[in-house]
């Protein structure tokens, strides 16, 4: 039984971003346009909640990001965990753009939800459990166990026996699994969730992956050439400031 409930409301798209990939179907996981949801779950028969629930992150902390805040170049990565070509993505460029630009202070990168549910059915729940994780500090080691997890379709219904499997990835987190658990019942970022839904359709993003890049639209698992290119692009653009 899916644990969500979903109202879509409908949003006006929007497509005022140059978009700079081509032939994104074959790199991309996407669905007609959705509107919004409100992100919250509906009851599960998961046994064991209490009533706490996640500590908040001190101010101005985005446990979804990486890098420094004053970076030349920010990336938003708007993205699916049950999508296989944001796996990908993951998989094959996401540590390389770490090393070579994240690392380096030369890119802020993060991470926003946009659960493509009428084809992803397990994907919202694993967005709710990514967010408590980050209420713990650990955003991040979840994003990769997630996408870990479904490659091997070790979850991906979204129902009770999902949210057992990735309450085990908290468990191996070495998380608090009370909290975590309480967090996703108590649907906790629902309302981010639906903030960064309504971002992406501000935008007219419908795909996943897709990355906003200094007001340029990247769609797709493109391999790292394409962002090299595109990145010492804009690094070699003079500064606005002088």
């Amino acid at each position: 039984m899916s644990m969500f409930v979903l109202r879509h409301r409908g949003i006006a798209w929007f497509g005022r971003v140059l978009v700079v990939s081509l032939a994104f179907a074959l790199s991309a996981c996407s669905t007609a346009p959705a509107g919004s949801t409100n992100g919250r779950l509906a009851p599960t028969t998961a046994k064991g909640a209490g009533t706490s629930v996640a500590q908040p992150q001190p101010a101005n902390a985005d446990p979804r990001s990486e890098g420094d805040p004053n970076a030349p170049i920010t990336v938003v990565e708007y993205s699916d965990f049950q999508c296989p070509f944001c796996g990908r993505f993951v998989r094959d460029t996401h540590a390389k753009l770490r090393a070579t630009y994240i690392d380096t202070g030369k890119v802020y990168f993060q991470y926003r939800d946009l659960p493509l549910t009428s084809i992803h059915p397990g994907a919202l729940l694993a967005a709710h459990v990514a967010n408590c994780a980050g209420a713990q500090g650990n955003f991040w080691p979840m994003h990769d166990q997630l996408f870990a997890g479904a490659a091997t379709q070790a979850w991906g219904q979204g129902d009770s026996a999902d949210f057992n499997t990735l309450l085990g990835y908290a468990a191996a987190l070495e998380l608090d699994v009370t909290q975590v658990q309480a967090c996703v019942q108590n649907n906790q970022f629902a309302s981010q969730i639906e903030n960064d839904m309504r971002a992406a359709a501000a935008l007219g993003i419908r795909s996943t992956p897709t990355f906003v890049v200094n007001g340029h639209l990247l769609i797709g698992a493109q391999p790292f050439e394409v962002w090299q290119q595109l990145l010492d692009d804009l690094l070699a653009k003079p500064s606005p400031n002088g």
